[in-house]
């Protein structure tokens, strides 16, 4: 009995090295991860989710790491014409924060950067995140939101521009309602 339990002890250890010099993300850690996750009811057609998704501190994900976090459960990523609706909500940019305000509830996006086509990381202050509508130009690139400090001061809505599928970006999800 006692060599079955060092060896789960092993095991168990050797597993906790390898997830942390591998990066290797576990289902069970995307599971508690996604259960945290709270619904927003901001008043539009979807319920949003209360923060990014995250996983062992990480923020910034590929879009395929990101579908396949995302298979069996209820959460799944907007599409372009969600991300346009929560565009039409008051919005504000304060303290590097983007805060979309609608009757009384709000949701606060914050940047963390991306990592585009292995340039290094971007830390500017805009938000990037997936959304989830492959690009009618390239199957390979999938149309992600920008919020830009500059379009909240003017009143604009984000920009939607493609990216390749491989870039590290964020993930804001949503709940059919």
């Amino acid at each position: 009995m006692r060599k079955l339990s060092v060896s789960l002890k092993e095991s168990r250890f050797v597993d906790l090295i390898n997830k942390k010099f591998t990066g290797e993300i576990r289902k069970e850690d995307i599971i508690g991860n996604l259960q945290k996750l709270k619904p927003v009811d901001i008043g539009t057609s979807v319920l949003w989710a209360d923060d990014d998704l995250c996983v062992d501190k990480k923020y910034l994900f590929t879009f395929d790491e990101v579908t396949d976090m995302l298979k069996d459960s209820e959460w799944r990523l907007p599409t372009v014409s969600e991300v346009e609706e929560l565009q039409k909500i008051e919005k504000d940019n304060k303290d590097g924060k983007y805060i979309f305000t609608n009757n009384g509830t709000s949701l606060i996006f914050y940047p963390h950067g991306f990592i585009y086509d292995a340039q290094g990381p971007n830390n500017d202050d805009t938000v990037y995140g997936w959304t989830n509508d492959v690009s009618k130009y390239n199957n390979n690139y999938i149309n992600i939101y920008l919020m830009d400090p500059s379009f909240f001061i003017v009143g604009k809505n984000s920009v939607i521009i493609d990216r390749d599928r491989n870039s590290l970006l964020s993930a804001r999800l949503v709940k059919d309602r």
